[in-house]
């Protein structure tokens, strides 16, 4: 009896690792009963990792906001804008466009962690409002048209192949790795866990809330932007249908690797998890004809259904 009792209880423990495997596991097993030649060659291998690593750059600085209780739905918009900005300025400028599209990136997260931290602005509302903006300038930039850049060193920023794999895939670890670094050995970490399990215990321990909050939005609005630099640079250039419909996988992602909305459980090292389910999920879905529009509806599904599997429900509560 005392054997099962403590199986039981590392189950529940650790359920948000065990559902996304066992997932991730039905998930290649049931597209390659639907499509036998889902992953069945390297170059797929290869188109699936193309779609999957700026995702995962992108889903990394995301899963830091959601750890802190918070949400940012301006990612997909800043992602946008800085791979508008570094193709507008890559011609005149060359890699010096990459300081400054991130720079933007980094203003745009500040403001956003400043509306939450400073104002008392719920997150979700300060987002949305900052991706319009990012949205409408991005629009500015472009002139509406597609800009394509030819320049080889261009494109080699995310396409040299490195043991059979791609650049922008080494830069997606490397981001993935770092972000795990900050949150499990470092006692920043420790801060953002802290405000997401408990902001009131967080203040009493002394924790600088406002300057944490501000320095996330930060590093997850750069993360946006290095994303899309070496998305524009896997493209040849940027156009306004980048990130578009990015929003509900990304935080499909980041709830399908484990991380609870209300902040404090999960972490940056089950995302990729996540990632890998939703993009090979679209990539399958994809090569047996399925509609975008029904792989959207899936996508908000899922995250709904792992929302209810992994929230942390003695701690429900109103979320800025």
């Amino acid at each position: 009896m005392k054997e099962v009792r403590i199986t039981s209880e590392w189950a529940k423990r650790n359920l948000n690792t065990i559902i996304p495997l066992a997932g991730l596991i039905l998930l290649l097993t049931s597209l390659r009963i639907a499509n036998p030649y889902f992953l069945a060659s390297w170059d797929s291998v290869i188109t699936l990792v193309y779609g999957m690593s700026f995702f995962m750059i992108a889903a990394c600085g995301l899963t830091l906001v959601i750890l802190m209780g918070s949400f940012d739905f301006s990612v997909p918009s800043v992602l946008k804008l800085s791979a508008m900005i570094f193709a507008v300025l890559y011609p005149s400028l060359g890699f010096l466009s990459i300081p400054a599209a991130l720079a933007v990136s980094l203003v745009f997260g500040f403001v956003n962690g400043l509306l939450l931290a400073r104002f008392n602005i719920p997150s979700f509302m300060a987002t949305l409002a900052t991706s319009m903006v990012a949205e409408g300038m991005a629009q500015v930039i472009s002139g509406g048209y597609t800009r394509m850049i030819t320049d080889p060193a261009f494109r080699a920023i995310s396409t040299t192949m490195i043991a059979g794999l791609p650049s922008i895939f080494y830069w997606s670890i490397a981001i993935w790795l770092i972000s795990i670094f900050i949150t499990m050995a470092t006692p920043y970490g420790r801060a953002i866990y802290a405000i997401g399990g408990n902001l009131v215990g967080a203040r009493l321990a002394g924790i600088n809330i406002r300057l944490v909050r501000i320095s996330v939005f930060m590093i997850c609005s750069l993360f946006a932007g290095v994303s899309g630099i070496l998305y524009a640079s896997q493209i040849q250039g940027a156009h306004m249908q980048v990130g578009v419909l990015d929003m509900i996988p990304l935080f499909a992602s980041v709830v399908v690797g484990g991380t609870a909305l209300t902040g404090g459980v999960g972490g940056v090292h089950r995302t990729l998890l996540g990632v890998l389910i939703i993009r090979w999920l679209d990539s399958g879905l994809s090569m047996i004809a399925i509609d975008l529009n029904i792989r959207m509806i899936v996508f908000g599904l899922i995250a709904i259904i792992m929302a209810i599997l992994t929230i942390d429900r003695r701690r429900i509560k109103i979320m800025k």
